[in-house]
């Protein structure tokens, strides 16, 4: 049976932008929930078949990037509506926010013309899919609120402008990277129990059994050949 993991997708030739979340993240899951995950790190890049591996994608932003290619943009959109879950996290600080927060949102548009990217109500399941929460900060509190992008009933895509990424970042001696900022230690813990939530928000949805989940969700990555033709 398949092990879930976090995996980090980058886009263009940008190199990862903390590139020590995903792991750590894939940690607390493991050490809080049932879920099996697979502690290795591992970053596939949008343009490379490799995303369909996946069933749980984090892609964290820090400025602007280059335009999406068509192959990454169909990418994107055969992941998103194959079944696939993708966390959009905004990493950075005054004009490297706005300009990632910008490109951001036309290349969605671009590569999901019609769907809406709308704030995610704080009744919704994903505040209580583990833990049950009332907030959205991560290493910082920009803004209050998540943003998602629903196709067939599912969130398919949530975005974060909180650097919560930032907020689970350690370096190889167990130490935090980064201060969450204004509310330290206990913002940190909230930021990682929401990473948690989206973790099992995106295996579980109804589902009461993890791993036939993540079964489930490894087997919709095999798509047919005409899925994936590069146009």
């Amino acid at each position: 049976m398949n092990r879930f993991r976090v995996a980090q997708v980058t886009v263009g030739d940008q190199p990862p932008c903390r590139p020590n979340a995903s792991f750590v993240l894939g940690q607390e899951v493991r050490f809080r929930t049932a879920v099996d995950v697979k502690l290795d790190r591992i970053v596939v890049a949008l343009g490379s078949r490799d995303v369909f591996d996946q069933p749980f994608l984090l892609w964290v932003g820090n400025g602007a990037f280059p335009a999406l290619t068509d192959i990454e943009r169909n990418h994107l959109r055969t992941f998103l509506g194959s079944g696939g879950f993708l966390l959009v996290d905004n990493a950075g600080e005054g004009s490297d926010y706005s300009a990632f927060d910008r490109r951001f949102r036309a290349e969605l548009r671009r590569a999901l013309p019609g769907a809406d990217m709308r704030a995610i109500q704080s009744r919704h399941v994903l505040f209580r899919s583990f833990y049950r929460l009332t907030s959205a900060w991560g290493r910082k509190a920009v803004c209050p609120y998540l943003e998602g992008v629903e196709l067939d009933g599912r969130l398919a895509l949530v975005y974060s402008q909180n650097d919560l990424a930032g907020a689970w970042s350690r370096d190889g001696y167990g130490v935090w990277e980064f201060e969450a900022v204004p509310g330290g230690p206990a913002q940190r813990e909230e930021a990682i129990r929401l990473g948690v939530n989206l973790v099992m928000y995106a295996l579980l949805l109804d589902y009461k059994d993890e791993q036939a989940h993540v079964q489930y969700l490894m087997q919709r990555r095999r798509l047919r050949p005409e899925d994936l033709q590069e146009r």
